[in-house]
């Protein structure tokens, strides 16, 4: 059944329903203004040039899905397929109406005139489907190295004594008395070397690390207990013990320092605030003083 209306007259009238001075006046300057210079940037876009017949004849089909999807891309097309759907127009209608430069209607009509056809080459540099899962699981089998995860359990094993070794360390400077005077003057001793585990995973390397992190922690604990002597000594105002001063004299010869570098800073500014309110608590600690600036 035919409408009793234009096509083209319900379409301009949906497309321009208060039309201004500026807009074309029926749906034929619609066409020529907007909707063929899309269809040409399209054709333009897609084939690259206009040497071939397919190009000059691309058969834009108004109703195939991916064709107006190519063609929504632009303003007009797409308020014109918005349209046809509110209009309810059929696919016979929409094929009937769309007679214009780059439709399926023009290469239908040169094919009839010429007695050729039309050769549509979009497709052909798509291949065939081929089915690559069990291709995908095999190379996936072989490129698996099973060594990786031995490498990362070796790893996690040494962090773990590390971090054992570095707790027992702590709960003995926890436990830790005060020194005596020959622990005061007595070489740090030797970290024990742990033990390898029976399965003997752990290598010379993370073996020398480890011992070296432990010699590390005991040196800041020993620092750390006789930093806390030397201040005490300075808030009692007495002097240093000689063998602490005499140890502090080898450390300097050997050109190391047990002191903390921030404790030196704040018998520094002790010092000076001593100086300028005459004295303190600071007097009775000169020799204390001297000693730690000799030691830095």
């Amino acid at each position: 059944m035919r409408r009793q209306t234009p096509i083209a007259h319900l379409l301009h009238t949906h497309l321009y329903p208060s039309p201004l001075p500026t807009d074309p006046p029926t749906f034929s300057a619609h066409l020529a203004r907007n909707l063929v210079p899309e269809v040409r940037i399209e054709v333009a876009t897609f084939y690259g040039d206009l040497n071939s017949t397919e190009a000059r004849y691309p058969g834009l089909n108004y109703c195939h899905a991916p064709h107006r999807m190519r063609l929504g891309r632009f303003k007009h097309h797409r308020r014109l397929f918005e349209a046809f759907d509110s209009l309810g127009l059929t696919e016979g209608e929409i094929q009937e109406f769309c007679c214009w430069e780059g439709t399926k209607w023009a290469r239908e009509r040169y094919e009839k005139d010429e007695g050729i056809v039309v050769k549509d080459t979009t497709g052909d540099e798509i291949g065939p489907y081929v089915d690559r899962r069990s291709v995908r699981e095999e190379d996936g089998k072989r490129r698996s190295i099973v060594r990786k995860t031995d490498i990362s359990v070796v790893v996690e094993r040494a962090r773990t004594q590390i971090q054992q070794a570095q707790q027992q360390i702590e709960e003995e400077s926890e436990e830790d008395e005060p020194m005596s005077d020959a622990d005061e003057v007595e070489e740090p001793e030797q970290p024990n070397e742990v033990e390898e585990g029976a399965d003997g995973e752990e290598t010379p390397t993370e073996a020398a690390a480890r011992r070296e992190h432990i010699s590390h922690l005991r040196h800041r604990r020993d620092r750390s207990i006789l930093n806390e002597h030397i201040r005490a000594a300075l808030h009692s105002g007495q002097r240093l013990p000689p063998h602490i001063e005499d140890y502090l004299k080898e450390e300097r010869e050997r050109g190391s320092s047990m002191v903390d570098p921030e404790f030196l800073r704040w018998l520094a500014t002790r010092t000076r605030i001593g100086s300028a309110n005459g004295g303190g608590s600071v007097t009775g600690a000169r020799g204390a003083t001297r000693t730690t600036r000799a030691a830095a």
